[in-house]
């Protein structure tokens, strides 16, 4: 009986001479007066959003709690459904918690960057075709995108 490795070794298999993978790129922005004047008013729309979204929590949070009272008031028991109620709005609370001071931060952090300097602004992915003899470790990582004032400067990797 032949073992599986022989068997494997009998095929000859196919070679490729390229492949496509995915990888990450790194979109990093000069910081201008431009772009910082521009950063700002999307972070501050960023907050009047999450500002209206938890007002919005709270509002449907205050209506499920006033129909639970009308079904308790029938002699229904909904402990249950009054614990869970209150669990997942203040989960959803703490995201958004959460989210809002990771965007002040963010807004209050733009005036102690100096202009010239690069940050990171994103991550996108794209493909890469790896050819036999490429090094995979140099065709996988630092991929970069570098911007200025909305216009590509320079594309790395």
């Amino acid at each position: 009986m032949q073992s599986i490795m022989e068997k494997a070794t009998e095929a000859p298999m196919t070679s490729q001479a390229s492949i496509q993978l995915k990888r990450q790129v790194t979109v990093k922005t000069k910081v201008t007066d431009n772009f910082r004047t521009r950063a700002k008013s999307e972070l501050d729309n960023e907050l009047k959003l999450i500002d209206t979204q938890m007002q919005q929590l709270e509002a449907q949070y205050q209506y499920s709690l006033q129909q639970l009272e009308k079904v308790a008031q029938q002699g229904q028991n909904v402990q249950g459904q009054l614990q869970q109620l209150n669990q997942e709005a203040q989960q959803k609370r703490s995201q958004m918690a959460s989210v809002k001071m990771q965007i002040s931060s963010e807004l209050g952090n733009l005036d102690n960057i100096e202009n010239g300097q690069f940050i990171v602004t994103g991550m996108l992915e794209n493909t890469v075709e790896l050819r036999v003899g490429d090094n995979l470790y140099d065709r996988l990582q630092n991929a970069e995108i570098l911007v200025e004032d909305g216009m590509i400067t320079a594309i790395n990797g």
